[in-house]
């Protein structure tokens, strides 16, 4: 009998232990565990609570509140080989950085300048993960360590904070006063950075994003000129570049675009043909591009461009967490008006759409 009772008290305190225990485990404060290492690690971008500065625009976006927050690898949007017939640059196996074609803005970093064409390679910078370029004669590159450099032609205020901005300086091609021949340290802790056709925008391992330069240059009323670093957003996951405009991509799936935006590529009405600062054009996002789909060109001769500059896109296009695609900009919808081809070319007449349109994407 004793041994019954001795069973059965001691099933009631194993019990009572169980549930005391599970009880615990549910009213506990559950926490999460995630790597935080740099963004310009292979590593994927840490979750946190998502925040935004940009909350006037934000609150009235109902969709954001259902969206998981986004990761991206930042390293599977890195740059590896790009260039034009002026100049090709690549980083090969061993993170070395090589470039080839001219250097009339030192942009070879040489250490001097000159009117030659370099055929053979020239090893500009160690540990290199990530190279852009734009046919404005200027290269930035981002170390293994985060930190971004860049070097070729300063008139237009990516490489040089020059004092205000100049149509004779910006257009005073080859001149010395204008050139940093030599890699120059422009920002640490960086993840990725893009350039624009006279502009840059750099994504910081904190998520911020940051430009300057000449936001597209038209006439004396249609530019902006940003002389410093200017913090514009946080909580990005992902930047783009190119000859027209930047997006950036979010942590909670909005897309804001900023530059040039003649033909409604920003999204944005073309009553603002150049935009200074982000706003934000869509939400509900998971991939955002600008200037070419595929960044990484396959050319690694120089000489097989042909003299075939290849063409950036004038639109913005986006993917959505349904796996639809949306574009907008030239070529798209049914409104029309006479386009600045450049800012030195002929004006023409084109179809164009401020507004984002189903896209088929091949």
């Amino acid at each position: 009998m004793k041994s019954k009772v001795f069973k059965i008290i001691h099933f009631i305190s194993v019990m009572l232990v169980v549930a005391i225990f599970i009880y615990i485990q549910f009213k506990r404060p559950q926490t999460s565990h995630y790597e935080t290492e740099s963004l310009y690690s292979s590593s994927v971008f840490e979750h946190q609570e998502s925040y935004v500065n940009q909350a006037n625009q934000l609150e009235e976006t109902e969709q954001i509140d259902n969206l998981s927050i986004l990761s991206i690898y930042i390293s599977d949007h890195y740059i590896t080989n790009i260039g034009n017939p002026d100049n090709l640059y690549f980083i090969d196996d061993n993170l070395i950085l090589w470039g080839t074609g001219r250097n009339d803005y030192g942009q070879l970093g040489l250490g001097k300048q000159d009117q030659l064409f370099h055929n053979e390679l020239v090893k500009i910078a160690e540990n290199v993960i990530h190279v852009d370029y734009t046919q404005n004669g200027i290269v930035i590159y981002i170390t293994t360590d985060g930190n971004l450099y860049g070097l070729g032609n300063a008139s237009i205020g990516i490489l040089e904070l020059v004092t205000s901005f100049s149509h004779e300086h910006f257009f005073s091609y080859g001149n010395e006063l204008n050139s940093i021949n030599e890699p120059i340290l422009l920002m640490d802790d960086v993840a990725y950075a893009r350039l624009g056709r006279s502009s840059i925008a750099v994504l910081k391992n904190d998520h911020s994003v940051w430009i300057w330069g000449v936001i597209w240059y038209r006439h004396e009323n249609n530019f902006y000129y940003q002389k410093h670093p200017l913090k514009v957003l946080d909580d990005a996951v992902l930047i783009t570049g190119g000859q027209f405009n930047h997006a950036a991509l979010l942590k909670n799936g909005t897309v804001w675009t900023w530059g040039y935006n003649y033909s409604g590529n920003c999204g944005i009405p073309v009553n603002e043909p150049v935009v200074s600062v982000p706003q934000m054009v869509f939400s509900d996002a998971i991939m955002v591009w600008t200037g070419r789909l595929y960044q990484n060109i396959d050319v690694f001769d120089i000489n097989e461009f042909d003299g075939f500059f290849p063409r950036d896109l004038e639109n913005t296009i986006i993917e959505k967490s349904d796996g639809s695609f949306w574009i907008c900009g030239m070529g798209v919808g049914n409104e029309e008006k006479i386009i600045p081809l450049y800012f030195e070319a002929t004006d023409f007449p084109a179809i164009f759409s401020h507004e984002f349109q189903p896209y088929v994407f091949n």
